[in-house]
């Protein structure tokens, strides 16, 4: 049953499909629209690197949230959702800057030399501040997604928690690891805001 107002006859039915999980249908929707989501996240400011990646995580959002679309513009919800992908990209991108100005390598290949052995260890102790003034709801969220590499949903399953509340917490989390950390003088001058 086709609902709402689609961008054409012939997209509603392609949506149609894929509801009914007629795989030759996600492909033809990917092939249909995967040249608007990548001229979109370029156009807010993704760079040419990473758009392909950007496209195929709103592709991946849409695989998910299908269901969820009943009426508009499919290309309108489409920029609402790359528009949201693009900017988890920036505030990640943000963070990263911060751990980089921090100095932090995590991981590596074989020992390190007795002067990046230093540095690390100086970089940890000032995430670990930063980690300690942090309201410990943040705190959590931001160290199982930021520093373990966790999903959102393995996140909400291990606290018990909507998968929206990791994303609303993860958001404040982050603002407040680069606010403690400038505050504490932990970023170098003119590090990421």
């Amino acid at each position: 049953m086709l609902t709402g107002t689609w961008d054409d006859d012939g997209t509603a039915r392609i949506v149609e499909r894929c509801r009914a999980q007629d795989q030759s249908a996600w492909k033809e929707l990917y092939d249909a629209h995967f040249d608007f989501v990548y001229r979109v996240a370029r156009r807010l400011g993704t760079p040419a690197d990473e758009a392909e990646d950007v496209a195929h995580d709103v592709f991946e959002v849409v695989f998910k949230k299908l269901g969820q679309f009943s009426e508009g513009r499919l290309t309108t919800w489409l920029y609402r959702i790359t528009a949201n992908v693009v900017s988890d990209r920036h505030r990640r991108r943000r963070v990263r800057r911060a751990f980089e100005g921090l100095k932090l390598w995590i991981g590596g290949s074989g020992p390190d030399a007795p002067d990046r052995s230093a540095e690390k260890q100086s970089a940890g102790r000032a995430v670990e501040r930063v980690l300690e003034m942090m309201a410990p709801k943040k705190r959590e969220v931001f160290a199982l997604f930021e520093l373990e590499g966790l999903s959102g949903d393995e996140i909400a399953e291990r606290l018990g928690c909507p998968v929206n509340t990791v994303w609303t917490r993860l958001h404040h989390a982050r603002q407040e690891f680069l606010t403690v950390a400038e505050r504490l003088g932990c970023l170098e001058q003119g590090g990421p805001r």
